[in-house]
C-alpha cells in the first residue's frame, strides 16, 4: 500500500477511538514506526504520532509534537492493517496487538518500547489503562 493511503487509512481509524487512550491524561502521545517487513527494518515506511489532545479526542499527525512520547510502537504494515480491519472498539484492538505479540507470523510483527520512567507513566494515567487493557 502507498504511504499516503496507508496514513489516510490509519488515520480514519485512530481519530475515532478515543477509548485508545482512556484514563489517560491530555497530551499522552504514542508515536508509531510502521515497517514493512519486520519490527527490525530500519527503513520506516510511516512514522506518525497519536496524542490526546483534549477529552473529547486524539490526533494524529506526521508532524513531531512538542511531547514526548509515553511509548514507541513498532509495527508491520501488515500486523497494523490486520489489527484495524474491522474492529470496532479499543478492547478488540488491544486484544488483537495481544494475539500478535503471542504469536508473532513473518510479516506480522508488534513491538513497544517504553520511553518513560514508570512513576511519570502512572501519574498520567497509564497505571489504570494498563489494568483495563490487561498490558
Amino acid at each position: 500500500m502507498e504511504t499516503k493511503e496507508l496514513y489516510t487509512k490509519l488515520k480514519g481509524f485512530f481519530s475515532k477511538q478515543l477509548d485508545l487512550m482512556r484514563h489517560l491524561h491530555i497530551n499522552a502521545c504514542w508515536e508509531y514506526r510502521i515497517t514493512e517487513h519486520s519490527t527490525d527494518d530500519t527503513h520506516i515506511k510511516l512514522n506518525f504520532y497519536l496524542f490526546k489532545k483534549n477529552e473529547n479526542s486524539l490526533e494524529m499527525t506526521k508532524n513531531k509534537p512538542e511531547i514526548k512520547p509515553d511509548l514507541i510502537l513498532f509495527f508491520t504494515e501488515k500486523a497494523i492493517l490486520s489489527m484495524i480491519e474491522e474492529t470496532s472498539s479499543a478492547e478488540e484492538y488491544f486484544e488483537r496487538y495481544h494475539k500478535v505479540m503471542a504469536n508473532p507470523q513473518s510479516g506480522i510483527e508488534v513491538d513497544s518500547k517504553v520511553n518513560k520512567p514508570r512513576l511519570k507513566l502512572w501519574q498520567i494515567g497509564y497505571k489504570q489503562w494498563q489494568k483495563d487493557y490487561k498490558f
